[in-house]
């Protein structure tokens, strides 16, 4: 078995959740060792070369490091190397100083000059009894050491030092994608080291791929057509189309395809796909989209685009799909909170909506075919409100897919009430802070 880290999104739930599906649609044999709300270490018994690594990452939508495991130290060692408070133990600095794991990720380093850095995880952002700022800077000075006592002609790091750009207040410890990018820190032989903690661990890990920020911000950017209303996030569409099991080669249906980012997404990942709108403008952006992407990567996509109904996917398409995906009309767009009264007409609507869409794609899917998509979740002056699951799998053969498999944590030991996750979830949250209407992701199979 190889431990690898997992450097989850921000929706550190779904990721964990996607990433178990992920691994099971790869039939690969795995375990998830430990979690926090910034990472997950997973055993994997298969031996998979980089560009199996990197496959993964280019799969997943909520996951954006992984790293191989090098080393692991008990986390109290580190809390008495570098507590937040109180006297320093120098016999946990001088354990820690050894980094005798630099011999795993550096094995030839004479006449080398070598640029390096180490990203800090901690076990949720708000509370730590470890400084992670001086544990950072510390690795990097004895790593820049060790280096320099192993024959580097010249060893320098490199350290985020400006605040995070989301929390201020947020310790910031750990490099994002384009500063690696920037410092070309997976450039052989160049490194960027994982330092994750768990309740009971530190995890030292090699960084094996990052997700590549500039290359989605290009695309999102410079494809021909764009429209907010209608566009759903990228990520969203990588984790869609692994909860709903889609796989290379296979042929994914989104019948509620809009400008055609899912399909984008699917596309580059060497899927068939075919898209469904009642919107001819959204139809024609969509062509665009997928005719400029074909050009940008120089490659054949196969892709059918209908301008429809959702709920006649069915008769317009005629044929077996092996997976859909969606994000579907989620309903009015509302400038102030709605009654509950409005906010219940709606969701009434979007209930037969769901249900006859379903109830025709369901009739093409494949056998054990999957489908996932985003609902709605409409906070009205009295609460939030949702679409009732059991109503819109009427008369499908479609059944609910437990997220977050009890199989895979229920083994969990975490004693912090911030890192439980409830096993066999029917929904999962994807919410922004701000908005009327909020998303959860469900998956289904056919049976």
């Amino acid at each position: 078995m190889t431990d690898y880290v997992f450097v989850l999104g921000k929706n550190w739930t779904l990721s964990i959740a996607e990433l178990l599906v992920l691994l099971q649609n790869l039939n690969l044999q795995f375990e998830l060792r430990d979690y926090t709300r910034n990472v997950a270490i997973v055993s994997i018994e298969d031996r998979l070369k980089v560009e199996d690594i990197i496959d993964i990452q280019e799969s997943l939508g909520g996951c954006f490091k992984i790293g191989k495991v090098v080393m692991s130290y008990p986390r109290t060692l580190v809390e008495g190397a570098f507590p937040a408070k109180g006297r320093v133990r120098n016999e946990n600095r001088s354990t820690l100083k050894e980094c005798e794991w630099v011999d795993r990720v550096w094995r030839t380093v004479r006449g080398r000059k070598i640029k390096f850095g180490v990203s800090t995880y901690p076990v949720i952002d708000e509370k730590s009894n470890i400084d992670l700022k001086r544990m950072t800077l510390g690795f990097d000075e004895w790593i820049k050491k060790k280096l320099m006592t192993n024959g580097a002609q010249k060893a320098s790091f490199v350290a985020y030092s400006e605040p995070d750009r989301r929390r201020p207040a947020r310790q910031n410890t750990a490099l994002w994608p384009k500063t690696i990018a920037r410092h070309g820190l997976l450039r052989s032989p160049n490194s960027e080291i994982i330092a994750a903690l768990t309740e009971a661990e530190l995890k030292i890990a090699k960084t094996i791929v990052v997700y590549d920020s500039e290359l989605q911000q290009y695309r999102d950017e410079s494809r021909p057509f764009i429209s907010s209303e209608t566009s759903t996030s990228p990520k969203i569409c990588r984790t869609l189309l692994n909860l709903a099991g889609a796989k290379r080669g296979d042929t994914i249906l989104d019948p509620f395809c809009g400008s055609g980012t899912l399909l984008m997404e699917a596309s580059m990942l060497d899927m068939s796909v075919i898209g469904i709108d009642i919107d001819g403008n959204a139809i024609k952006g969509a062509e665009k989209n997928l005719l400029w992407l074909a050009k940008d990567i120089d490659s054949h996509l196969e892709f059918s685009l209908i301008r429809g109904d959702a709920r006649q996917s069915a008769e317009l398409i005629g044929r077996e799909v092996d997976a859909v995906a969606f994000e579907p009309y989620l309903g009015p767009i509302y400038k102030s909170t709605p009654s509950v009264a409005e906010v219940d007409r709606a969701l009434k609507e979007l209930t037969k909506l769901y249900n006859e869409t379903l109830r025709s794609v369901s009739s093409v899917l494949r056998e054990n075919g999957r489908v996932a998509f985003t609902l709605p979740e409409i906070k009205s002056d009295e609460g939030r409100l949702g679409i009732q699951i059991d109503r819109i799998l009427k008369k499908t053969n479609l059944e609910v897919l437990p997220l977050l498999s009890k199989d895979h944590i229920s083994h969990s030991t975490t004693k912090d009430s911030k890192l439980v996750l409830n096993p066999n979830r029917k929904v999962l949250p994807e919410r922004k802070i701000g908005q009327i209407v909020q998303r959860s992701i469900i998956a289904l199979s056919k049976y």
